[in-house]
């Protein structure tokens, strides 16, 4: 049994949630940043660029954070729910649809293990985080998660799509965004209902988030939505999972070394345009070969590491060795061989996709996965919907 929990939600007002929601601050670089906090007063960006200032104390900037919540409540931009509400929302983007309830998902649940996770957490970002939802008394951000809903729940939730939405819009990155609320107390049950059923959920996104809102909790146990966290939880058949792609520079080796050792190691087999699962791509400048591995025993980031790239290159520390970077699938392959025909890079390998059975196999064993194991979409907005913490508006 997983406990759901409605809450009082708070929102841009239906003219402005369109404006409102952004991506992850993370996700922008700086032009597109100015840009953005500059073309746009009502973006959420707004609300969390003081924690990007240096050499200021962190509760400094998570009380200006707070207090630019505060002027945007004064203005008229965000409103909160008179009654606990769940939310239904669903993206849509490049052909495919992402279909999820959103609200609280129990702390205790997560102590118990009923909310299953598949990496390791940094003490020091778990304290930060907590520190800021603690000062700031809002969660803007929802821990994105997975689970097997039945066929009735299901079908209920495709009737509620024919509703009127209460917001309905597209953004530059041509995502379609559309929310629905639910309030009436026989709803509310019926989603409630559904979620005791389950006996996990799984995180795909946020294992950062979950951890420091249990710590927060913890630091803070007289405070009731402590006892939540803000959560989106789709069906694991719409979960979609992309691989992150390594690409390694400063390594001092020619192309025919490289396919001379993958040749002593591997089995080559026919190209393709995407590696099956237990097979990669190596790119180097001049060729493109496709290599299976000869054991199963593991999954392909961690199969990587230990048989090609650790005993190639010598890299032993995959989240620290500036020799090695990251491209998430969506990118493609083209993006990665420019960068090898420039210098950037010397050369590359692409893996499949980890699959969701894959994904809980390793979570329910207590298992971790490797860095940048998986790249998983739906990516959602920030501020679209917001949880209150601590006080309400």
């Amino acid at each position: 049994m997983v406990e759901f929990h409605p809450f009082k939600g708070i929102r841009a007002t239906q003219d402005k949630m369109h404006l409102v929601a952004s991506r992850s601050f993370l996700s922008y670089n700086e032009k597109e940043l100015q840009e953005k906090l500059t073309g746009n007063p009502f973006t959420f960006l707004h609300v969390i660029h003081p924690t990007q200032k240096r050499d200021v104390e962190e509760k400094i900037k998570f009380e200006e954070v707070r207090a630019i919540f505060d002027s945007f409540v004064e203005e008229g931009v965000f409103i909160q729910e008179k009654t606990p509400s769940f939310y239904l929302y669903r993206q849509m983007k490049d052909g495919k649809c992402y279909l999820g309830w959103m609200g609280g998902i129990s702390v205790e649940d997560y102590r118990k293990g009923k909310v299953k996770v598949h990496e390791h957490t940094i003490e020091r970002r778990e304290n930060l985080f907590a520190d800021y939802l603690a000062v700031t008394g809002i969660n803007a951000e929802p821990v994105l998660m997975f689970s097997r809903f039945s066929v009735g729940f299901k079908k209920w939730t495709s009737e509620i799509q024919e509703r009127d939405a209460l917001s309905d819009f597209t953004t530059t990155d041509k995502a379609r965004h559309t929310l629905w609320v639910i309030q009436s107390p026989d709803e509310v049950a019926k989603v409630q209902a559904e979620f005791q059923q389950l006996n996990e959920v799984y995180i795909a996104d946020g294992h950062h988030r979950s951890a420091s809102s249990e710590r927060l909790q913890r630091n803070h146990p007289e405070w009731d939505e402590a006892r939540y966290f803000l959560s989106y939880i789709i069906d694991e058949a719409d979960l979609t999972i992309h691989p992150f792609h390594r690409m390694i520079s400063d390594v001092e080796m020619e192309e025919e070394q490289i396919l001379s050792f993958l040749n002593s190691q591997f089995n080559r087999v026919e190209d393709r345009e995407k590696p099956l699962p237990g097979q990669f791509v190596c790119l180097t400048k001049n060729q493109r070969s496709v290599w299976a591995f000869r054991s199963d025993d593991k999954i392909d980031p961690d199969r990587i590491a230990e048989q090609v790239i650790t005993p190639l290159t010598g890299i032993v520390d995959f989240r620290k060795d500036k020799r090695i970077r990251y491209s998430e699938g969506p990118k493609g392959e083209e993006s990665i061989q420019k960068a090898i025909d420039s210098g950037k890079i010397g050369f590359a390998f692409l893996l499949s996709s980890v699959t969701t059975d894959e994904l809980c196999h390793i979570a329910d064993g207590g298992g971790v996965m490797p860095p940048k194991s998986t790249y998983i979409e739906p990516k959602l907005r920030s501020g679209l919907i917001i949880y209150p913490i601590r006080y309400g508006i």
